[in-house]
């Protein structure tokens, strides 16, 4: 995400693709978890501990279901409440000539928005608290 936000080849598209794909990576790492016997954790172990008290990492995984499914199911539960989470600005200065740009995002969520790089380091940080409290990093 830094690099989007400092300046890269490819425009918006390529932008939105390494965004949401963040965002994914981010949510799914509790899957990996749960399936890595090493681990020693469980779902409900992730879901409790982690994601259910922290708002940056629920927001994170309405961002990575709607990317997935092209929109929050209505029929199931968002995790911030609000199935209209979404990415909803997207500023962009082009570098003339150099074939590269730099994009900032906003999120929306719960009649708030957030600036992405913010989240994804918070939620980077939440994860690493996590993982370090149970040695596993």
């Amino acid at each position: 995400m830094r690099t989007v936000y400092a300046g890269a080849p490819g425009g918006t598209d390529a932008a939105i693709d390494a965004l949401l794909s963040f965002f994914e990576t981010v949510h799914h790492l509790r899957d990996w978890l749960a399936n890595d016997q090493a681990s020693g954790l469980l779902m409900t172990d992730v879901h409790a501990d982690l994601i259910d008290g922290s708002p940056t990492l629920q927001l994170c995984a309405d961002l990575a279901n709607g990317a997935k499914h092209f929109r929050l199911d209505p029929n199931r539960r968002a995790q911030t409440g609000d199935h209209s989470t979404t990415i909803a600005q997207n500023d962009v200065v082009v570098f003339d000539g150099t074939g590269t740009s730099a994009h900032r995002f906003r999120t929306a969520s719960g009649g708030k928005t957030r600036d992405v790089l913010e989240v994804a380091e918070e939620a980077v940080n939440e994860w690493r608290g996590f993982l370090s409290s149970r040695n596993l990093i």
